[in-house]
């Protein structure tokens, strides 16, 4: 993946969490320089319309599109003015209402070559909303099976600030993948870095992974040479992983997703989604190919 692509899109269903969510994409447009698309999908048949008549779905999406605008200036404008005079131009911000079912719409919009980043609530964060209680699953849809890095953000989240970034993976050679986002975030943001890696019972094993981690760290691909290495006692990773967040104050946690077949995820349980569900933090995913 090449970061080539523009924008980062935010889907908003109106919800306070959405609105975290658009304020935390707002800062990450304009440190890495990227426009800003605030999306929202809505589904004629329960919307207001009630109707599926081609000039009403017109009116409803109009009448959606000034919501949605009113509704991201509210949320982007006080994020801008913390920078004080210190920006040099101002992301791109467009707002648009889209007709479609929210899950396969936003996957399509994941796939786009522009489409650098989405951002977006996390799990149950839409419930009873428009329409009521899809938000959740839209996020984990998009967290396990989206074509581009997907930023969740937790309900309650608070204005954003990541000064502690904590970075997991699984194979050091993984991290190479993260690169072409996590070098200008890192750039941008400038916060503390930790790789942090769960132990295998393998013995054998990790002393591989530890040699492998020292090559690739020296190489020219590596996201960031100024860290905190870390390494987890075996266990449960999401477990580790959720106890880790909470003891070193983590304010972003980055994982990798690797892509897979439709009949290798019917034979592999996706470890990810409970990683998703008890997140806490915000949680980047950024998807890989796998071997």
């Amino acid at each position: 993946m090449t970061l080539f692509m523009q924008q980062i899109i935010v889907p908003v269903d109106f919800s306070d969490t959405s609105a975290a969510a658009l304020r935390f994409a707002t800062y990450l447009a304009e440190v890495m320089d990227l426009d800003l698309r605030v999306v929202h999908v809505f589904d004629s048949l329960v919307s207001v319309a009630q109707t599926l008549r081609p000039e009403t779905r017109e009116k409803e999406r109009n009448r959606l599109e000034s919501e949605l605008t009113a509704f991201a200036r509210k949320h982007t404008e006080p994020v801008l003015a913390t920078f004080q005079g210190n920006l040099d131009s101002l992301p791109v911000l467009r707002a648009t209402a889209v007709e479609g079912l929210p899950a396969a719409t936003l996957l399509g919009i994941s796939e786009r070559e522009e489409t650098a980043l989405i951002v977006m609530g996390g799990v149950g964060s839409g419930q009873g909303l428009r329409p009521p209680g899809i938000f959740g699953s839209v996020a984990r849809n998009l967290a396990t099976r989206g074509g581009c890095p997907v930023l969740l953000i937790p309900k309650d989240s608070g204005f954003p600030a990541v000064e502690r970034m904590a970075v997991a993976f699984e194979e050091p050679a993984d991290l190479r993948t993260f690169t072409p986002l996590l070098r200008p975030l890192i750039r941008g943001i400038r916060p503390a870095v930790r790789y942090v890696h769960v132990l295998d019972e393998d013995e054998s094993r990790e002393r591989d992974r530890k040699e492998e981690f020292v090559v690739v760290s020296f190489g020219p691909d590596f996201p960031s040479y100024t860290y905190t290495f870390d390494e987890l006692p075996p266990g449960r990773v999401v477990d580790r992983l959720v106890t880790y967040t909470s003891e070193k104050q983590i304010d972003l946690l980055v994982v990798g997703r690797k892509r897979r077949s439709f009949l290798e995820r019917l034979v592999h349980p996706d470890h990810l989604s409970p990683v998703v569900r008890a997140g806490s933090v915000p949680l980047l995913i950024i998807p890989f190919l796998g071997d």
